[in-house]
């Protein structure tokens, strides 16, 4: 809000200097811009035709300018009257026990939040430095240049490759305005909001249609009863289980009613306490225990913008039935209506399915990030594959998204080196996007599926760095999801990838 209204100020100041610019650069202008003291210069001086001109082109601009200030007051009085009205709420229920569920006054909070901070300051924290120190020689032009950098760098700067996966879900609690912030914090110029549908056919950011029972806590709430599948303890060796859908409720029943929770469940739960508090043991409870905010599509454009970052939607809704009232292009168009305002070049589609980012690209609105789990294309021969990516070529997609393990493979020297799939995706000329770093558990235990097809070479944590190194260096990534984006902010800041 400061902002808008100094810039409307300087705006203002600059159309008033003009005018007077205007009016003393006047052809029939006969007084020096050096005397400032009118009354030395008789009135004899001025002939009476330069005088009567220079009074009514100063006049003419006079008349101009209060027609611009009352114009832009009357635009920003219903503004200011909301903007002032819904502050002075917020003062009010900070000052009461009881929590305040209304998501217009979380977005507010949020937003003024970070407006109060130089949203160009971003912070890494120790996690890189902790990697590098651990980095072995086994790559010591690597360890020295980011040394180097660890040492020079004072400040580090947002980069658009490293995009925040559902924020910065690794610690904080995914698609909650505290981890989107948290992404924008820490570097990542993109942040991602996987969009599903409540019941009211409202977008909201979850990873999953039907993830309600494991990233929040409607399982403890009275909502419990209208979940897809009510919990059900363990019984023997049958596990805990319940479905809790984004389209058992509306909208405002789960922004005012459930809290985000770090993703997990505990299937040997005999209670529906014990379901959900069973985070893994790399994560924390720390941001999670003070009810985080669910947040709608529309709150996560608002708290990322107000950073400047951009955002990287993902069409989800996978399974859900469509129908003539309701059509997946309709689905499609909602999304799309909701960024008329934003940049293109700001917005990156994305989507395993393809049919889905052809229309976007047709539209020719924003880039377009196919997604990819189809593991069997890692056997396919050079011919197979072009074939496989032509028609992502063909229609404009702008890059294939794949899994680290899906890009990365060892060689009989046990080198980490790009896979064929990756080889061939460059070749044709289309980008390359990497999910997901900083997902797993330590690499020194293997690191988990992403690491799958490169595990034997792992050795310790600081691997990752080398992982990320190889993709950049060797695959030509050009982006890469990150759950914690510190690290990938580190490493493209000393490589100077893409910064803002």
């Amino acid at each position: 809000m400061k902002e808008s209204y100094q810039s409307m100020g300087v705006a203002g100041d600059a159309k008033m200097s003009d005018g007077i610019i205007n009016c003393k650069s006047s052809s029939y202008h006969s007084i020096s811009e050096t005397d400032t003291d009118v009354n030395k210069i008789a009135a004899k001086d001025i002939p009476s035709h330069q005088s009567a001109h220079r009074k009514r082109c100063c006049k003419k601009h006079k008349s101009f300018l209060s027609g611009i200030i009352l114009g832009a007051f009357l635009v920003c009085s219903r503004t200011l009257y909301e903007d002032v009205r819904l502050m002075m709420t917020i003062i009010h229920s900070s000052s009461t026990n009881h929590r305040t569920h209304n998501p217009k006054l979380h977005t507010l909070n949020t937003l003024l939040h970070l407006h109060s901070h130089n949203q160009t300051v971003v912070s890494i924290g120790p996690r890189p430095y902790f990697l590098i120190n651990e980095m072995d020689n086994s790559n010591p032009e690597l360890k020295r240049t980011l040394q180097k950098c660890a040492l020079n760098i004072k400040s580090f700067r947002p980069s658009d490759f490293v995009l925040g996966h559902r924020g910065a879900a690794l610690q904080f609690p995914e698609h909650t305005d505290r981890s989107h912030d948290a992404a924008t914090r820490m570097g990542a110029g993109v942040v991602e909001c996987d969009i599903n549908l409540t019941k009211d056919k409202q977008l909201i950011c979850r990873h999953e249609m039907c993830d309600l029972h494991l990233t929040t806590n409607v399982l403890m709430t009275p909502l419990a009863s209208k979940c897809t599948k009510q919990f059900r303890p363990a019984i023997g060796n049958l596990p805990a289980t319940a479905k809790c859908c984004t389209t058992d409720f509306t909208l405002s029943e789960i922004q005012t009613q459930m809290c985000g929770k770090m993703s997990s469940s505990n299937k040997h739960a005999k209670t529906p306490q014990q379901y959900i508090s069973h985070t893994k043991s790399f994560q924390t409870e720390l941001y999670a225990h003070d009810c985080p905010h669910i947040q709608s599509h529309k709150n996560f454009i608002d708290v990322v913008n107000a950073n400047g970052g951009s955002f990287s939607p993902e069409y989800k809704m996978l399974d859900y039935k469509f129908t003539k009232q309701y059509t997946r292009q309709m689905f499609l168009q909602q999304v799309l209506h909701d960024y008329n305002s934003t940049d293109p070049s700001r917005v990156y589609f994305q989507g395993f399915e393809w049919e889905d980012l052809y229309y976007v690209a047709k539209n020719q609105f924003g880039n377009t990030f196919a997604l990819d789990k189809n593991w069997i294309a890692l056997t396919y021969t050079r011919h197979q594959l072009l074939n496989y990516f032509h028609p992502l070529v063909d229609h404009g997609v702008t890059a294939i998204a794949p899994s680290i393990s899906m890009l990365l493979e060892v060689d009989t020297e046990n080198n980490l080196v790009p896979t064929l799939y990756a080889k061939v995706a460059r070749e044709l000329g289309l980008g390359i996007v990497a999910w997901t770093l900083e997902r797993s558990d330590a690499l020194s235990k293997g690191g988990g599926w992403y690491y799958s097809t490169i595990s034997q070479v792992l050795r310790t944590d600081s691997d990752v760095i080398k992982v990320l190194d190889v993709l950049y260096e060797d695959v030509g990534i050009m982006a890469i999801w990150t759950d914690w984006p510190s690290v990938a902010t580190f490493y493209a800041n000393c490589k100077g990838i893409s910064l803002r």
